[in-house]
């Protein structure tokens, strides 16, 4: 096995140095070209000796000073460079190509195809309780801290059989997949399945029909939808919510689709839908749902949509960091100016929800939920099973209204 990989290694720095070695050989033919012609008193064999430099060659001849300089430079820069570059591929220090060895040596273990926030939690767990485990993930900026500390990771594309082959998944317990990407997720079932029939399958799924589909034969896997978890803690918050109520939702992911249809099609409530990534036109036939495709940064961006007078309830949804300031600064400016709104805020750090105490806000977490209501939906021989059935993440109580309420963390 060794020796196999180190052939594909010289035969990938041969064809990196391809090249070079090409224009190196056609000097030295040209070379030989050159010396046959203008030297016809020598034989072939003294002309290849003197190509190569092993033959002594004339004093005061120009072009053969030339090429007695140029050839030998060429060569030593050429092969010096190769051998040292093979040597540092075979016998130097590359964490990347050490994390993926150290996850084709894992058995028994769990795969997490996938690092975003949710995945980011499985891991973290997996960590935590010395659970062994490998990752596979296509961005090598979301793993590079785990490739820093020397973690079993495979930067490649797990819809690619030969990368889930590194992550050692033909000797797995199980794979979780986290991605939200449909098309991606059905191809990483595929290739689980080809690789291993018996491990179970855990699937990250938002379509209803999929979900139906993965869990039968030869899928076998357990599906979840973190939109659909979210919306059990949206649809109590929204009790109280009637048709004669207006709703504002900021984002563009699952969530955002759950949310729009339950509010304007469930309850016939006025929504307005905010976002530059929003498709407006899918949302013509129904007349409670007033898309806007912009992005939304002041007070002044929602007075010019909606009669801020009449919104009950406001969601930010949006499913980046970069945004967190953004939501926090637009948070305090609604709240200041109008104080009857009902504000809930998406944060993906726990941490981060004290700050929701001083705005009055309440905050919701889709992965740090979800991941709790994943390990209590696992099997016991799963690595991120709980040692007891209570839930791994504490969940905070927020003081709202000088009441405590449960607030739930969700996630897709």
């Amino acid at each position: 096995m060794k020796s196999r990989s180190r052939l594909r290694t010289f035969g990938n720095q041969l064809k990196q140095f391809r090249l070079p070695f090409i224009i190196f050989i056609l000097f030295w033919i040209a070379g030989i070209i050159t010396f046959l012609i203008i030297e016809t008193d020598k034989n072939f064999l003294v002309i290849l000796l003197k190509s190569i430099c092993v033959k002594p060659i004339e004093a005061n001849e120009t072009l053969n000073s030339l090429y007695q300089f140029i050839w030998p430079l060429l060569f030593e820069l050429l092969i010096l460079t190769f051998i040292l570059t093979t040597l540092q591929e075979f016998y130097g220090y590359n964490p990347v190509l050490s994390s993926r060895k150290l996850s084709s040596r894992k058995s028994n273990h769990t795969v997490v195809l996938g690092c975003n926030h949710l995945g980011k939690r499985v891991v973290e767990y997996l960590r935590e309780n010395n659970q062994p485990y490998s990752v596979v993930e296509i961005d090598i900026g979301k793993v590079e801290d785990l490739i820093n500390f020397h973690q079993p990771v495979v930067v490649g594309d797990y819809t690619d059989i030969d990368i889930v082959k590194l992550a050692a998944v033909e000797k797995c317990k199980e794979v979780i997949c986290v991605t939200s990407d449909l098309r991606r997720a059905l191809i990483a079932a595929v290739k689980v399945r080809e690789l291993n029939s018996t491990c179970d399958l855990y699937m990250r799924v938002f379509n209803d029909h999929f979900r139906e589909y993965l869990t039968s034969e030869p899928w076998n896997a357990f599906t979840f939808s973190l939109s659909k978890w979210t919306m059990n803690s949206v649809v109590k918050w929204s009790e109280k919510i009637t048709k004669d109520d207006s709703i504002i939702v900021l984002g563009n992911d699952s969530i955002v689709v759950r949310m729009v249809d339950y509010f304007g099609t469930h309850l016939q409530s006025d929504v307005y839908l905010i976002d530059p990534k929003i498709d407006a036109e899918v949302y013509n036939d129904v007349q409670s749902v007033h898309p806007f495709e912009e992005r939304v940064q002041f007070v002044e961006n929602l007075e010019e949509r909606c009669d801020m007078s009449k919104i009950s309830q406001m969601y930010i949804c949006w499913n980046t960091e970069e945004l967190f300031s953004d939501a926090i600064i637009l948070t305090v400016a609604v709240k200041k100016k109008y104080p009857h709104i009902e504000l809930f805020v998406r944060m993906f750090d726990e941490e981060l929800a004290e700050i929701a105490k001083t705005i009055d806000a309440t905050t919701f977490s889709t992965s740090a939920f979800a991941f709790d209501l994943l390990q209590n939906k696992v099997k016991t021989t799963s690595g991120i099973y709980p040692k007891t059935r209570k839930t791994s993440y504490t969940r905070r109580n927020i003081t709202k209204k000088k009441k405590v309420i449960k607030i739930k963390k969700t996630s897709d």
